[in-house]
Protein backbone atom coordinates (compact mmCIF):
# COMPACT_ATOMS: atom_id res chain seq x y z
CA UNK A 1 0.00 0.00 0.00
CA UNK A 2 2.86 2.37 0.83
CA UNK A 3 4.46 1.64 -2.54
CA UNK A 4 1.23 2.54 -4.32
CA UNK A 5 1.11 5.80 -2.36
CA UNK A 6 4.69 6.71 -3.34
CA UNK A 7 4.00 5.92 -7.00
CA UNK A 8 0.84 8.04 -7.02
CA UNK A 9 2.70 10.81 -5.19
CA UNK A 10 5.31 10.90 -7.94
CA UNK A 11 2.63 11.04 -10.63
CA UNK A 12 0.83 13.82 -8.78
CA UNK A 13 4.00 15.88 -8.41
CA UNK A 14 4.78 15.43 -12.10
CA UNK A 15 1.31 16.52 -13.20
CA UNK A 16 0.79 19.37 -10.75
CA UNK A 17 4.32 20.76 -10.38
CA UNK A 18 6.66 19.70 -13.19
CA UNK A 19 4.37 19.83 -16.24
CA UNK A 20 3.25 23.47 -15.71
CA UNK A 21 6.85 24.55 -15.10
CA UNK A 22 8.05 22.79 -18.25
CA UNK A 23 5.28 24.34 -20.35
CA UNK A 24 6.11 27.80 -19.02
CA UNK A 25 9.71 27.33 -20.12
CA UNK A 26 8.92 27.33 -23.84
CA UNK A 27 8.63 31.12 -24.24
CA UNK A 28 12.04 31.92 -22.62
CA UNK A 29 13.63 29.32 -24.93
CA UNK A 30 11.99 30.88 -27.98
CA UNK A 31 13.20 34.35 -26.98
CA UNK A 32 16.62 33.02 -25.89
CA UNK A 33 16.29 34.91 -22.61
CA UNK A 34 19.18 33.46 -20.61
CA UNK A 35 18.02 34.93 -17.31
CA UNK A 36 14.51 33.51 -17.60
CA UNK A 37 15.88 30.20 -18.89
CA UNK A 38 18.08 29.92 -15.80
CA UNK A 39 15.11 30.81 -13.60
CA UNK A 40 13.01 28.05 -15.20
CA UNK A 41 15.88 25.60 -14.79
CA UNK A 42 16.23 26.32 -11.08
CA UNK A 43 12.46 26.26 -10.63
CA UNK A 44 12.26 22.86 -12.30
CA UNK A 45 15.23 21.47 -10.35
CA UNK A 46 13.29 21.40 -7.06
CA UNK A 47 10.35 19.15 -8.07
CA UNK A 48 12.52 17.08 -10.40
CA UNK A 49 14.98 16.19 -7.66
CA UNK A 50 12.22 15.51 -5.16
CA UNK A 51 10.50 13.17 -7.64
CA UNK A 52 13.80 11.45 -8.42
CA UNK A 53 14.49 10.80 -4.73
CA UNK A 54 10.97 9.46 -4.16
CA UNK A 55 11.28 7.21 -7.21
CA UNK A 56 14.67 5.96 -6.03
CA UNK A 57 13.27 5.02 -2.64
CA UNK A 58 10.14 3.46 -4.17
CA UNK A 59 11.98 1.36 -6.76
CA UNK A 60 15.39 0.47 -5.28
CA UNK A 61 14.37 0.13 -1.65
CA UNK A 62 10.66 -0.72 -1.47
CA UNK A 63 9.87 -2.48 -4.75
CA UNK A 64 13.10 -4.45 -5.26
CA UNK A 65 13.14 -5.60 -1.63
CA UNK A 66 9.51 -6.71 -1.94
CA UNK A 67 10.37 -8.58 -5.14
CA UNK A 68 13.39 -10.17 -3.46
CA UNK A 69 11.21 -11.23 -0.52
CA UNK A 70 8.66 -12.86 -2.82
CA UNK A 71 11.35 -14.61 -4.87
CA UNK A 72 13.47 -15.41 -1.78
CA UNK A 73 16.47 -13.70 -3.35
CA UNK A 74 19.25 -13.46 -0.77
CA UNK A 75 21.45 -10.77 -2.35
CA UNK A 76 19.58 -7.55 -1.62
CA UNK A 77 22.29 -4.95 -2.00
CA UNK A 78 20.58 -2.83 -4.65
CA UNK A 79 22.43 0.38 -3.75
CA UNK A 80 25.08 1.73 -1.41
CA UNK A 81 25.42 5.10 0.30
CA UNK A 82 25.65 7.04 -2.99
CA UNK A 83 24.54 10.24 -1.22
CA UNK A 84 27.96 10.35 0.50
CA UNK A 85 29.88 10.00 -2.78
CA UNK A 86 32.89 12.29 -2.92
CA UNK A 87 33.47 11.66 -6.62
CA UNK A 88 31.34 11.19 -9.71
CA UNK A 89 32.76 7.73 -10.37
CA UNK A 90 31.83 6.63 -6.85
CA UNK A 91 28.26 7.79 -7.38
CA UNK A 92 27.84 5.87 -10.63
CA UNK A 93 29.19 2.69 -9.04
CA UNK A 94 27.00 2.85 -5.93
CA UNK A 95 23.54 4.22 -6.80
CA UNK A 96 22.45 1.28 -9.02
CA UNK A 97 24.27 -1.87 -7.95
CA UNK A 98 22.42 -4.39 -10.20
CA UNK A 99 23.22 -2.49 -13.41
CA UNK A 100 26.74 -1.67 -12.24
CA UNK A 101 27.46 -5.32 -11.40
CA UNK A 102 26.04 -6.43 -14.76
CA UNK A 103 28.24 -4.00 -16.71
CA UNK A 104 31.33 -4.94 -14.69
CA UNK A 105 30.75 -8.64 -15.21
CA UNK A 106 29.82 -8.58 -18.89
CA UNK A 107 31.68 -5.54 -20.30
CA UNK A 108 34.40 -4.18 -17.99
CA UNK A 109 36.13 -7.42 -16.96
CA UNK A 110 36.00 -8.98 -20.47
CA UNK A 111 37.68 -5.85 -21.89
CA UNK A 112 40.48 -6.13 -19.33
CA UNK A 113 40.99 -9.85 -19.89
CA UNK A 114 40.78 -10.16 -23.66
CA UNK A 115 43.92 -11.16 -25.56
CA UNK A 116 43.70 -9.25 -28.88
CA UNK A 117 43.29 -5.65 -27.72
CA UNK A 118 44.47 -4.74 -24.25
CA UNK A 119 42.33 -2.21 -22.40
CA UNK A 120 43.59 -0.55 -19.26
CA UNK A 121 41.19 0.34 -16.46
CA UNK A 122 40.60 3.87 -17.73
CA UNK A 123 39.61 2.88 -21.25
CA UNK A 124 37.55 -0.07 -20.06
CA UNK A 125 35.64 2.28 -17.74
CA UNK A 126 35.20 4.75 -20.62
CA UNK A 127 33.69 2.05 -22.85
CA UNK A 128 31.30 1.05 -20.08
CA UNK A 129 30.26 4.68 -19.62
CA UNK A 130 29.75 5.17 -23.37
CA UNK A 131 27.55 2.08 -23.46
CA UNK A 132 25.54 3.39 -20.51
CA UNK A 133 25.20 6.80 -22.20
CA UNK A 134 23.91 5.13 -25.38
CA UNK A 135 21.20 3.26 -23.50
CA UNK A 136 20.17 6.40 -21.61
CA UNK A 137 19.71 8.15 -24.94
CA UNK A 138 17.91 5.14 -26.41
CA UNK A 139 15.40 5.03 -23.55
CA UNK A 140 14.53 8.70 -24.14
CA UNK A 141 14.73 8.98 -27.93
CA UNK A 142 12.51 6.03 -28.79
CA UNK A 143 9.44 7.08 -26.75
CA UNK A 144 9.78 10.70 -27.94
CA UNK A 145 10.32 9.60 -31.55
CA UNK A 146 13.29 11.91 -32.05
CA UNK A 147 17.06 11.72 -31.81
CA UNK A 148 18.78 14.66 -30.10
CA UNK A 149 21.68 13.28 -27.98
CA UNK A 150 20.93 15.43 -24.93
CA UNK A 151 20.92 12.44 -22.57
CA UNK A 152 23.99 11.00 -24.29
CA UNK A 153 25.80 14.34 -24.05
CA UNK A 154 24.80 14.75 -20.42
CA UNK A 155 26.26 11.37 -19.61
CA UNK A 156 29.45 12.04 -21.57
CA UNK A 157 29.87 15.32 -19.71
CA UNK A 158 30.22 13.25 -16.55
CA UNK A 159 33.62 12.01 -17.77
CA UNK A 160 35.46 15.36 -17.69
CA UNK A 161 33.49 16.29 -14.57
CA UNK A 162 34.74 13.10 -12.92
CA UNK A 163 38.35 13.92 -13.86
CA UNK A 164 37.96 17.48 -12.56
CA UNK A 165 36.40 16.39 -9.25
CA UNK A 166 39.03 13.69 -8.69
CA UNK A 167 41.86 16.14 -9.35
CA UNK A 168 40.72 19.36 -7.71
CA UNK A 169 37.91 18.59 -5.26
CA UNK A 170 38.23 16.37 -2.23
CA UNK A 171 35.93 15.32 0.59
CA UNK A 172 32.84 17.47 1.07
CA UNK A 173 33.67 19.64 -1.95
CA UNK A 174 33.52 16.58 -4.18
CA UNK A 175 30.21 15.56 -2.61
CA UNK A 176 28.79 19.04 -3.29
CA UNK A 177 29.88 18.76 -6.95
CA UNK A 178 28.11 15.41 -7.27
CA UNK A 179 24.88 16.81 -5.82
CA UNK A 180 24.99 19.90 -8.05
CA UNK A 181 25.40 17.71 -11.15
CA UNK A 182 22.38 15.65 -10.06
CA UNK A 183 20.19 18.61 -9.17
CA UNK A 184 20.88 20.66 -12.32
CA UNK A 185 21.76 18.04 -14.93
CA UNK A 186 18.42 16.24 -15.14
CA UNK A 187 16.15 19.32 -15.40
CA UNK A 188 18.45 20.79 -18.06
CA UNK A 189 18.04 17.67 -20.20
CA UNK A 190 14.27 17.69 -19.61
CA UNK A 191 13.96 21.30 -20.79
CA UNK A 192 16.05 20.66 -23.90
CA UNK A 193 14.04 17.58 -24.85
CA UNK A 194 10.74 19.41 -24.28
CA UNK A 195 11.84 22.32 -26.47
CA UNK A 196 12.95 20.03 -29.30
CA UNK A 197 9.84 17.85 -28.99
CA UNK A 198 7.61 20.90 -29.25
CA UNK A 199 9.47 22.21 -32.30
CA UNK A 200 9.42 18.88 -34.12
CA UNK A 201 6.06 17.37 -33.20
CA UNK A 202 3.82 20.30 -32.20
CA UNK A 203 4.91 23.48 -33.94
CA UNK A 204 5.63 21.77 -37.27
CA UNK A 205 2.26 19.99 -37.21
CA UNK A 206 0.30 23.17 -36.41
CA UNK A 207 2.09 25.06 -39.17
Amino acid sequence: MFQVFLFQLDIGLIQQWMVPTIRNSLEPFKEMSLGRMLERLLKLAVPNHLIWLIFFYWFFHAFLNLLAELLRFSDRQFYKDWWNSESVSTFWSTWNIPVHAHLVRHVYLPLLNQDRVKFNRFWASTVVFLLSAFYHEYLVSVPLNMFRLWAFGGMIAQLPLSVFVNRYLKGQSGNVAVWISLILGQPLCILMYYHDYYVIHVASTSN
